[in-house]
């Protein structure tokens, strides 16, 4: 195995930043002066102080009043909800006993006429209730608690009528607020399906709630300007809302997002605009315990802070003016330091201006300007650094030089412009190569760009410079002057393995340039070496 060099002092995979200036360009140290910056840094410290405790502090209560405005709101939901929830309870269970009487007498005109006196004595007595009705299968109107009865009366086409015609269940059903034949008014159906001895659809008996009685018990609860209560079926369609609009009456929530939530979880809290009016609010939404009904409560976001920006803006004033007295101190201060800063710091900047103008020209000098490779300069130098360390642990060297093939044509037919960018390519086609980092390629001159390889033998350069002339092929930049058809290069391969030990830089160079004229006369696009390409173990080169 070869011995691993230390790396040379110019090695290419040191960047350029990173190579020590000379002694006489160094920068000069900064002003040991800290007063400048320590008065700002005060200042600064005392400002972010004030104005970070006070964020804190109020970030804490808008916390606080979040919080409490979720409790509260998640709260009110549960006892709204509970409280409907009695209501339709109650009506329920009415509803029960009277069907549980119409299937026990069978519907008989004796039972009907018996039921009567019992349907207005009950809606006498309950504030919520509009209505107590008994309707036959086809839908007429059997008995009732109204105290006229419209003529040809028929409700087969309502909503809950089918319902139970066409659903044998025998639970309560909360239909969608409609508006009473009867009356006129705007009533909620609360209905059950009376049997037949044999199970059969016998009929419907229906409890109709008043929605103003909904809403008078909506309107007892404090939710704010903004705020808003909405009772709803588990199912998502409302059946009232306040404020009130009779354009919602029966609608589904008009938002998908809002359905999702609402469907599949029996309570929670969401933030967001409003679907109906889009105020954006605080909502907390809740389900009855024993009826198919759910109560949404939403708090104005702007009403839940109302209080706390008054605070902050309060806050706020203090902090400005505490600022305002520490800004006017920590300025005169600043002030009577900031001259004698300024000079220092000008001083400083011209230095460092001349640093920077003096590391670009020692660049520049290395560099080929139009490719960005190193340049004939800088390979002179390397050349001699490679070939002095490698000969002192007796390790090979190559050297691999490059030509654009036709590239005068390639001028002559397309301009001196697209030759620049055609030495560009080539040249990062040539250094895409090149692997290792003590590996260095530079543009010789014209057309003309050398590789230096340490520690690789004939074999491996062969390799490296085959795998250079198939990158720039793989280039396929068009050549009119060329018979190839696009821009291809030569190589000519030359590898010193230090016998005899005194080759020169300028030899081995001399011999990769006789390569590389071979190569020419032998039709170009192709590698030609200096000699036979050495056949051995592939560990014993680097890039074999």
């Amino acid at each position: 195995m070869p011995h691993v060099l230390p790396p040379p002092i110019d090695d290419p995979s040191v960047p350029e930043a990173s190579v020590s200036l000379p002694s006489s360009a160094e920068p000069l140290p900064a002003s040991r002066d800290r007063s400048l910056p320590v008065t700002i840094g005060f200042v600064v410290l005392v400002t972010l102080l004030l104005i970070g405790s006070n964020a804190w502090l109020a970030w804490r209560a808008h916390e606080a009043e979040w919080q409490k405005a979720r409790a509260f709101a998640q709260n009110l939901s549960r006892a709204v909800a509970q409280q409907l929830d009695s209501v339709a309870s109650e009506v329920g269970r009415a509803l029960v006993v009277i069907q549980y009487e119409l299937e026990r007498g069978d519907l008989s005109p004796a039972t009907l006429e018996a039921l009567q006196p019992v349907l207005v004595n009950q809606v006498a007595q309950a504030d919520h209730l509009h209505g107590l009705f008994v309707y036959g299968r086809d839908g007429t109107w059997l008995v009732h608690s109204q105290p006229l009865q419209p003529a040809g009366a028929n409700n087969a086409d309502r909503d809950y009528f089918a319902h139970h015609r066409d659903n044998p269940s025998t639970r309560t059903y909360i239909g969608t607020p409609i508006r009473s034949r009867s009356t006129g008014d705007w009533v909620i159906p609360v209905s059950r399906r009376i049997n037949d001895p044999d199970g059969g659809f016998a009929g419907v008996v229906l409890a109709t709630l008043h929605v103003r009685y909904v809403l008078q018990v909506l309107q007892g609860f404090d939710v704010g300007r903004k705020g808003a209560i909405v009772l709803l079926r588990t199912d998502g369609r409302i059946l009232t809302r306040r404020p009130y609009s009779e354009d919602t009456l029966g609608r589904m929530i008009p938002d998908p997002h809002l359905q999702s939530q609402f469907l599949q979880r029996r309570s929670g809290v969401i933030v967001m605009p409003s679907p109906i009016d889009g105020v954006q609010r605080l909502l907390s939404f809740e389900y009855a315990p024993n009826t198919p009904l759910a109560v949404a409560v939403a708090l104005s976001e702007d009403e839940i802070f109302a209080q706390w920006r008054q605070a902050t803006w309060v806050q706020g004033g203090g902090i400005l003016l505490l600022l305002s007295v520490v800004g006017a101190s920590g300025a005169y201060v600043i002030r009577t330091v900031k001259q004698r800063h300024d000079a220092d710091t000008r001083l400083r900047s011209t230095h460092h201006a001349l640093v920077e103008a003096h590391a670009q020209m020692e660049h520049m000098a290395d560099h080929d300007g139009l490719t960005g490779m190193h340049n004939r300069r800088a390979y002179d130098r390397r050349i001699r650094e490679v070939m002095a360390q490698c000969r002192r642990y007796g390790r090979p060297v190559s050297v691999a030089m490059f030509d654009v093939d036709f590239f005068k044509n390639y001028n002559d037919a397309l301009g001196h412009g697209e030759g620049d960018e055609c030495l560009r390519s080539v040249a990062r086609a040539l250094a895409g190569a090149i692997r290792r980092p003590g590996d260095f390629i530079a543009r010789y001159g014209g057309e003309e760009f050398a590789i230096v390889l340490p520690e690789t033998d004939a074999a491996g350069a062969y390799l490296v410079a085959s795998a250079a002339r198939a990158a720039v092929g793989a280039l396929q930049l068009p050549h009119p002057g060329s018979p190839f058809g696009h821009v291809t290069v030569s190589g000519g391969l030359a590898c010193c393995t230090w016998a005899p030990s005194s080759e020169t830089p300028g030899d081995l160079m001399g011999r990769a340039d006789a390569a590389l004229y071979q190569a020419k006369q032998q039709g170009r696009d192709r590698i030609v070496a200096s000699a036979e390409p050495a056949v051995g173990n592939p560990a014993d080169s680097g890039h074999a």
